[in-house]
């Protein structure tokens, strides 16, 4: 059996999140290209879906599933440090 929706769900999720996470970290910001990492990212959470219902082998299949839980965790926790750090000023 083939694990091709793996291998396009964990490289299409990292290049998803390298093009959305690095807009923030270079002076060039558009808007669009953010949309563009964000559709990435997003086809390829679709492929991690389509390998898990094929029970393809592997444990890559499983890196745009975790990485849509941790993201939004990950964002919630750097907000509720923000306010901390604003809290005690």
């Amino acid at each position: 059996m083939q694990n091709r929706f793996s291998k396009y769900s964990l490289w299409l999720s990292i290049a998803g999140i390298i093009i959305a996470v690095g807009q923030y970290f270079t002076p060039l910001y558009n808007l669009n290209i953010l949309y563009i990492g964000i559709v990435i990212y997003l086809i390829g959470f679709i492929c991690g879906v389509i390998a898990v219902g094929k029970h393809e082998k592997g444990l890559m299949k499983y890196f745009s599933l975790y990485s849509f839980v941790l993201i939004p965790v990950f964002i919630f926790f750097g907000f509720l440090f923000l306010a901390f750090q604003i809290g005690e000023k």
